[in-house]
């Protein structure tokens, strides 16, 4: 019989502290939440339909990988199914290997995991239990019928869509603490100010998209200018802004040359043509009457939208004065032909009827 005082290693009895692999399993879960949830922040305020539902998938991704990592970061044992005996081996310290095998590994669904991080941290407790009837649903539901929607029928909603990705931060503020971390080690330096702008209660939507825009177009730069030279950086940057931009509409518009307010180049901001009244003019004659000297009618230019060929900003007319780029243009006149040229009185006119 073994005694009590003998020394357990000499047992060769695997413990968490001699098994690596129950640390890896919450630090890789940590680094997939991280990646997602800076994947939906980039993305959430993007115009384009496909990085809308990227932004949906990722958000529903990062809040699950990051309840999970908690949740390992206890025991990896917890994320086993309680039917699934492999299961359960493989996610113990009777796994000394560290072999996980994707094809047979059961784990416990969602539902289980916001359950056990209820009593894991008290914390999370009011962002995952239900709200009651006619209650608006915790952020955890809110999360993942965003992400939900998405995934089943493609669809995505842009207010819910932010509401979604406001909730993420709230819920990473609860859960990051794995190894001692900080908050702001969750996120990359680039996106503080997204996320800041995201936290505060007082800011608009349009600010939130604003700011959410401009930081994606700096780090797509960033990336394309990755490796280069500051001499093939600029000639690189040069060659973009040279670029046109087509615009396929058939409204009546007029582009403008203005500074990017995420990288400082030139971009085209489009103003659509609002027409005025036909207006007749009228010049003074010899013997001081007054004929009529040709038409002309007013052309008020309003914001529709911004785009830079080189870092890809697009902006919608609404976040055109956080760029503090003019909404409006000066008032113009364009000479036009006798609205009336063609006219002809029909018998109504001509009897005064």
């Amino acid at each position: 019989m073994a005694s009590i005082n003998e020394n357990p290693e000499s047992r060769n009895v695997p413990t968490a502290e001699l098994n690596p692999h129950h640390v890896q399993i919450s630090r890789r879960l940590y680094k997939a939440a991280q990646d997602a949830a800076q994947t939906a922040i980039n993305k959430y305020a993007s115009e384009n339909e496909q990085q809308q539902l990227e932004a949906a998938f990722s958000i529903g991704a990062a809040v699950e990988y990051l309840g999970r990592a908690v949740v390992a970061s206890h025991d990896p044992l917890l994320l086993a199914r309680h039917d699934s005996v492999e299961s359960q081996i493989m996610l113990s310290r009777a796994n000394t290997s560290g072999a996980l095998d994707p094809r047979t590994l059961r784990t416990t669904d969602s539902s289980m995991i916001w359950g056990l991080l209820q009593k894991l941290n008290p914390k999370f407790a009011p962002h995952a239990g239900s709200r009651g009837k006619g209650n608006p649903p915790s952020l955890v539901s809110m999360v993942m019928g965003v992400r939900n929607s998405a995934a089943h029928m493609a669809l995505v909603d842009k207010a819910y869509l932010e509401d979604a990705t406001r909730a993420l931060i709230i819920i990473v503020e609860s859960l990051h603490p794995l190894e001692a971390k900080q908050e702001a080690d969750f996120w990359p330096p680039d996106l503080m100010p997204t996320i800041q702008v995201l936290k505060d209660e007082n800011s608009t939507a349009v600010a939130r998209r604003f700011q959410a825009k401009l930081v994606y177009a700096r780090a797509q730069l960033e990336r394309l200018l990755n490796g280069m030279n500051a001499e093939e950086q600029e000639r690189t940057q040069a060659m973009l802004e040279a670029r046109s931009l087509p615009l396929m509409s058939l409204v009546r518009h007029k582009d403008v040359e203005q500074t990017c307010p995420a990288c400082a180049r030139l971009g085209v901001a489009t103003y659509l043509i609002e027409e005025g009244e036909s207006e007749g003019g009228w010049q003074e004659t010899r013997g001081g009457s007054y004929a009529r000297s040709g038409w002309s009618r007013a052309l008020y230019p309003f914001a529709s939208m911004f785009r830079c060929p080189v870092c890809g900003l697009h902006l919608e007319a609404e976040e055109f004065t956080p760029a503090a780029i003019p909404t409006e243009l000066d008032e113009e006149w364009e000479e036009i032909d006798d609205p009336f040229i063609d006219w002809e009185p029909d018998e109504d006119y001509l009897r005064g009827r």
